[in-house]
């Protein structure tokens, strides 16, 4: 397969007459629906500099929802400006709420570790298994029964939060527990967050300290009990015009403050989004509604303006998205070249193999660099799920393709990976000349405490008086804080290793950390025969099974156990992991050389935002990419195979499974 060279580049003119109708409205507010490689972050950037040349506006907020979204809009506003100037300012959601606490006289402790959340999360949960008065309900008592799932509750926290689920029981008239009934929510999980809330806000009703979201929360909820007609001084006149963009992203805890920001008196407001880009849960674009939704919190004159015109890429992927998606691509270069190509695989390995082609033909493509030396192609693979990376690093790496992961570590390096090498390295039946790296050891020792996790113990005292005990936290011991000081012990002695996994310690009187994996470990050396089948150990299957994780990261456990043993069914533990050293040995070699990578791996999450000239989207089939699931997330999915598609600027692949292909849409 041979791809024609790059034409020479075009040089991109704005606006459209598309963004010049935003730019020249009138309204006070415009709302801003745009397709992907539209401009609409562009659009905002120019609105910006219009405001400061033409307007003199002193006082510009240009707001995002993400990290990401942030770095799009400074990077579009330095084209326009010659720097970003004061008058500007370019944060997040939450980063304006944290400054309007701190001007409030609320002084920000931030919790950011993961380490420390598991503990607080630990912490709440004694105190409410201790509670004098525990709810009656049988939800509550099924709750304590079970062991704690801390990733389950932040998921039952975020979405809580986001969703401002305090104000909507108390707006419901009905109490908490037939609230959760009706809307079929884990009233155990409500009762571990309203203590979790109490302990967080202490004695004084003041926060002992703020997670990641708590500031959009705290501030949201001051909104919320508000009269109706009544100010909110810290967000009222502050600004001549609000920028907002990544609407697609908004939960109900960021409308209340974009509710207020629009209604107090902050002049000009112009909100854009591409409402086929929301993958988050608690936007409202997992319904397909957010644009009516958000409308309902805008000036009634609100103009609002769709922008379907992309720079992005040419009529060939827009011909190919239109169907699929049911949307009006329009391209702004009408004979900018653009390859579009779909495919069908029989499985796995032929839509590696056929990968592996594409990837060849990118690489040898000709290219025409504008000037100096320009890096290799590289071809851009975006995956639904990390465990599919498995099967196509392996055949990658042994057929000397040098890629690279991005929203994903490699496959050995994931901590419940990493662990299963690690106990192949320590069993009886594998050679003690075996050498696991640092990093690998260091994940699986990660992933050891997670399944098997120690706490500190708090003081009971503190936690009766309604407060977390925050020194607790100082307290875990070396393994839990550092795990590649610990690996680096460990890195060569098998001994010592099938030790340290039976008792997660390496004090030898220790308890036993998980009779499951002490037995897996005593099996007779016939059990390394075939690594496949040890990676469907009733033993190790058993283990994940018992960990204290949510069903969702048991059923990720079993994906990547089975991808695991689709590589190394039929070889031996010894043979899977002298191959896998060579395979590891040449990425480091090539980190080390500063070689680029030739292929790169994403995760949908990382690549949205970004863009690239080659771009493959793999294994796509109905239940797969895009998954079956419930109707209120079918729509999120659907985004989510859209998003990995627009990222490509010149040429696009979908590769799609014989039997249950997507096409021909509407997705």
């Amino acid at each position: 397969m041979a791809l024609p060279p790059d034409a020479t580049p075009f040089k991109k003119r704005y606006p459209t007459l598309e963004q010049n109708e935003v730019l020249n409205a009138t309204a006070s507010a415009v709302l801003v629906s745009a397709l992907a490689g539209t401009g609409k972050t562009t659009t905002l950037a120019i609105k910006a500099a219009d405001l400061l040349r033409q307007q003199r506006a002193s006082r510009i907020l240009m707001l995002a929802y993400s990290e990401a979204g942030l770095a799009a809009i400074a990077q579009r506003l330095e084209k326009f400006v010659p720097a970003i100037p004061r008058q500007v300012r370019i944060m997040t959601v939450e980063q304006l709420c944290a400054g309007v606490l701190q001007e409030q006289g609320d002084t920000l402790v931030r919790v950011t570790e993961p380490l420390q959340r598991h503990l607080l999360i630990h912490q709440a949960h004694g105190a409410l298994v201790a509670d004098p008065e525990p709810s009656d309900a049988p939800e509550a008592r099924d709750f304590l029964a079970r062991d704690l799932d801390v990733q389950a509750f932040m998921a039952f926290e975020a979405l809580a939060k986001q969703r401002l689920l305090q104000r909507d029981i108390g707006a419901s008239q009905m109490g908490a527990l037939d609230y959760c009934r009706d809307n079929a929510l884990d009233y155990g999980q409500y009762l571990l967050l309203q203590k979790y809330e109490r302990l967080r806000r202490g004695l004084n009703n003041e926060p002992l300290f703020y997670a990641p979201g708590d500031c959009t929360y705290e501030v949201a909820t001051q909104l919320a009990a508000l009269e109706f007609g009544d100010t909110f001084a810290p967000l009222q006149d502050r600004f001549d015009a609000v920028l907002f963009d990544e609407l697609q992203d908004l939960d109900e805890a960021a409308m209340c403050v974009l509710r207020q920001l629009v209604q107090g008196g902050n002049g000009l407001f112009v909100g854009a989004g591409d409402f086929n880009q929301h993958i988050l849960p608690g936007a409202f674009s997992v319904f397909g509604n957010s644009l009516s939704r958000i409308r309902q919190e805008l000036p009634v004159d609100t103009q609002v303006v769709s922008i379907g015109t992309t720079y992005r890429f040419g009529k060939a992927i827009c011909d190919g998205l239109n169907p699929l998606f049911g949307v009006q691509f329009a391209p702004h270069y009408a004979t900018k070249p653009a390859w579009f190509e779909r495919r069908s695989y029989d499985d796995d390995e032929d839509c590696a193999r056929q990968l592996l082609a594409i990837h060849d033909a990118v690489r040898d493509r000709p290219s025409q660099p504008p000037g100096g030396e320009a890096p290799p192609p590289c071809l851009n693979v975006v995956l639904r799920s990390p465990h599919d990376s498995v099967l196509l690093e392996w055949v990658f790496a042994h057929e000397g393709v040098h890629y690279a992961c991005k929203g994903m570590k490699r496959f050995y390096q994931r901590r419940e990976i990493a662990l299963v090498l690690a106990l192949m390295g320590a069993m009886q039946g594998c050679s003690d000349g075996v050498r696991l790296t640092q990093g690998i050891l260091s994940s699986a020792i990660e992933g050891l405490l997670r399944h098997v996790r120690r706490t500190s113990q708090p003081d009971e005292d503190v936690l009766a008086n309604g407060a977390f005990d925050m020194q607790a936290l100082a307290k875990d011991s070396p393994a839990e804080t550092d795990t590649r000081v610990v690996a680096a012990e460990l890195i060569g002695k098998q001994a010592l290793l099938r030790r340290f996994l039976v008792r997660a310690s390496f004090n030898p009187e220790a308890p036993v950390a998980s009779p499951a994996l002490e037995q897996l470990l005593d099996l007779p050396p016939d059990a390394c025969a075939d690594a496949g089948l040890l990676c469907a150990h009733p033993l190790l299957l058993q283990f994940f099974a018992q960990a204290p994780i949510s069903p969702d990261a048991q059923r990720r456990c079993t994906d990547s156990l089975h991808a695991l043993a689709r590589i190394c069914t039929g070889l031996s533990v010894n043979e899977f992991l002298g191959r896998l050293a060579m395979m590891v040995n040449a990425s480091i070699a090539q980190h080390r050389q500063a070689e680029p990578p030739t292929l790169q791996l994403l995760t949908v999450e990382r690549c949205k935002g970004h863009e690239y000239d080659d771009v493959a989207v793999p294994l796509v089939e109905r239940g797969r990419f895009p998954r079956s699931v419930a109707r209120h997330d079918a729509y999120r999915e659907r985004n989510m195979l859209y998003v990995a598609m627009t990222r490509a600027r010149k040429r696009l692949w979908l590769l799609e499974g014989r039997q249950r292909p997507v096409s021909p849409g509407p997705v």
